[in-house]
């Protein structure tokens, strides 16, 4: 039970973080929205409830006196600025380092009295406690409703207690020490009454004595040494209040309490695996069973086989749903880093974010953030120019990033752009020749050659920086996003114009687990070819392939589009694949055509089977790393298909 709280506190605290950190950014934008403010008021008091709750005394503390200073400029009784938000975000960067440490079961040494220094100097000095008069026990005074409260508490078999605390006449901070001792009381109870109010003990607009009304199942023995134990507490007076509840009229009957039904639930991401590969093999057997009734013409099991085809299906999507995660999942973290990269480089610089609502597939997410973080490291630091330079340029100082998600077909496309520099490719290729990664006549031919181009900034280890910064000019960035790309089975491709901007293009499958295909005969073997990077197939004579500088191409609607001949290719890359020449050819050559960025190609194969779905199965850790192939799947006969890496052919 446990380990389950400790769960969801993580999960829920991560969430709560990641609200205030996008709040946060736009505090800073508009210093006047409410709104923002008051969601961080309630993530982060959300998140001190919880904290107090787990007894965590460091985040209970620090989120406190995050809460004290986000009610002031709430209330306006501090107004927001830039040292003020640099403040919290320093606090909000302690706090995830304490949760770190939560995660990894740790005893913390994060030292969060810094922090609270620095939010301490934002308040005016507390008013002098003599000017409050001494509180008394006996006189401690309650209204009607609140004595109904209490019977209804009593009723529930608990305890009901007044206390009154008092602290040492020289305690320096007694708001941090009345607040200590909530804390030690809302883990044994529930306090119902504060006096003063809790507004006035956060602010130590009190003596040196309070008195609270506790609801709890601890013994008054127990609960009077928990307090004595806190330092700078002198004395504790505490009285049990069935005395006065019981000469209190007959109680009220009690609200009913109404079951509220569960919406939803968090799921370990082990069980959703489980599951998944369940599904998988569910799938593999359904389409064995269709093969069987379809070929030995089983009648009567005709109708149960498609009933379960069409059950299966419909379970197929609905666990492929719970594996889908919204993008903001990664995106939400990119205000905060934009903020925190552009000010460190004095820049100013927005970001806008359109489509983070769309679904990926989780296990593409975790691969998502390092190739999108880099995209953004490098337009902010080589693609936005500073505001004097923007300005000498009649552009608007504050720089612009964009990120924007689409949806199409079966595959998302990512755009990250900026209106900054550009790229030069005439400097690139000049820079490259420099550096001896090519030659100065390479150079040349590449500053006219987009594709080129893509290809010489994903080398690993070039750069265009001149120097060594934190976020670049060591050649780890763009080389990084390429490969990642082509490990989840997309592709990048990038445009941009000098002056005005540039822009970069992902394009990825919704899921890795189960995926569309083209099934495809190569002499003996069939492969299967992602959906997403097909665009049509044709069927062509011998006669209609030419040759354009010993290159093999086909003219289709206008367009000279390259062929590939995919068993010579095969060959070529040594796959060890038994290609021999069992089946015999058709009378028409099958082409399937290719689509990459803007370029199409046709691969030329025995036989265009047809379209499938396919369960996606891992290469084993001898044959994963095998240029060309991305997967392996299981065919209805129970044959293994390999799934062909288009972009690694290319």
């Amino acid at each position: 039970m446990e380990n389950s709280y400790h769960e969801i506190f993580l999960a829920e605290s991560q969430e709560y973080l990641n609200t205030i950190s996008q709040c946060l950014v736009k505090i800073e934008e508009s210093p006047h929205d409410l709104e923002s403010l008051n969601e961080i008021f309630r993530a982060i008091h959300t998140l001190k409830g919880m904290s107090a709750t787990m007894g965590f005394e460091k985040l209970t503390q620090l989120s406190h006196h995050m809460e004290d200073l986000l009610d002031a400029l709430r209330s306006q009784k501090i107004k927001a600025n830039s040292e003020i938000i640099d403040t919290l975000f320093s606090c909000l960067d302690i706090l995830e380092a304490l949760i770190e440490g939560v995660k990894a079961k740790k005893k913390s040494s994060v030292d969060i009295n810094p922090s609270l220094e620095a939010l301490q100097k934002f308040f005016a000095p507390a008013v002098k406690t003599d000017e409050f008069t001494e509180l008394s026990l006996e006189a401690a005074e309650f209204s009607d409703s609140e004595y109904t409260l209490f019977k209804e508490k009593k009723a529930q078999g608990k305890e009901v207690y007044k206390i009154k605390i008092n602290l040492n006449k020289d305690c320096a901070m007694k708001q941090v020490r009345a607040f200590l001792v909530l804390t030690n009381l809302e883990r044994v109870g529930e306090v119902l009454k504060y006096i003063p109010s809790v507004e006035d003990l956060k602010e130590g607009r009190f003596g040196f004595s309070f008195i609270v009304v506790l609801v709890t199942k601890e013994n008054m023995e127990a609960v009077q040494n928990g307090l004595l134990s806190i330092t700078e507490v002198s004395s504790v007076e505490i009285k049990s209040l069935v005395e006065s509840l019981e000469k209190q009229a007959a109680p009220r009957a009690a609200l009913p309490s109404y079951i509220k039904k569960i919406q939803s639930m968090r799921i370990p991401v082990e069980r959703l695996d489980k599951i998944m590969n369940l599904m998988g093999e569910l799938a593999i057997a359904k389409i064995r069973l269709l093969q069987i009734v379809g070929h030995e013409k089983y009648k009567p099991l005709e109708e149960v086989a498609f009933a379960v085809d069409r059950l299966i299906t419909a379970l197929q999507d609905e666990v492929m749903q719970t594996r889908l995660l919204p993008i903001s999942y990664v995106l939400d973290t990119f205000p905060r880093i934009t903020r925190d990269l552009a000010k460190g480089q004095n820049k100013q610089i927005e970001l806008e974010i359109i489509g983070s609502e769309i679904e990926l597939d989780r296990t593409i997410l975790d691969e998502l953030g390092d190739p999108l973080i880099h995209l953004l490291r490098n337009a902010i630091d080589h693609g936005i120019e500073s505001p004097a330079k923007r300005k000498q340029l009649k552009k608007n100082q504050k720089g612009k990033i964009f990120i924007k998600v689409v949806r199409q077909k079966g595959h998302i496309s990512i755009e990250v752009s900026d209106d900054g520099r550009g790229i030069d490719f005439e400097s690139v290729a000049q820079s490259a020749a420099q550096k001896g990664m090519i030659s100065k006549e390479e150079a040349v031919a590449l500053s006219k050659n987009k594709s080129g181009m893509l290809n010489l900034l994903t080398s690993p280890g070039f750069s265009t920086s001149d120097k060594v910064s934190e976020i670049s000019g060591r050649g780890v960035g763009l080389d990084v996003v390429k490969l990642k790309m082509e490990a989840l089975g997309g592709g990048l491709d990038f445009d941009s114009i000098p002056e005005e901007g540039t822009s970069f293009f992902l394009t990825l499958p919704l899921t890795l687990a189960i995926i569309k295909a083209m099934l495809v005969r190569v002499r003996s073997e069939i492969f299967a070819v992602p959906l997403m990077s097909i665009r049509e197939t044709l069927k062509i004579e011998e006669d209609e392939i030419k040759l354009i500088k010993s290159f093999e191409v086909i003219r289709l609607r206008e367009e000279i589009i390259p062929i590939i001949r995919l068993d010579h290719k095969l060959e070529l890359l040594d796959l060890k694949i038994n290609l021999k020449d069992e089946q015999e050819q058709e009378e028409k050559l099958s082409i399937v055509i290719i689509e990459y960025g803007e370029k199409s190609v046709g691969l030329m194969v025995n036989q265009v089977l047809g379209e499938q779905d396919i369960v996606v199965k891992p290469l084993g850790s001898m044959v994963k790393r095998i240029r060309g192939i991305a997967g392996a799947t299981i065919l209805g006969d129970g044959r293994v298909a390999l799934i062909l890496d288009i972009m690694t052919l290319m």
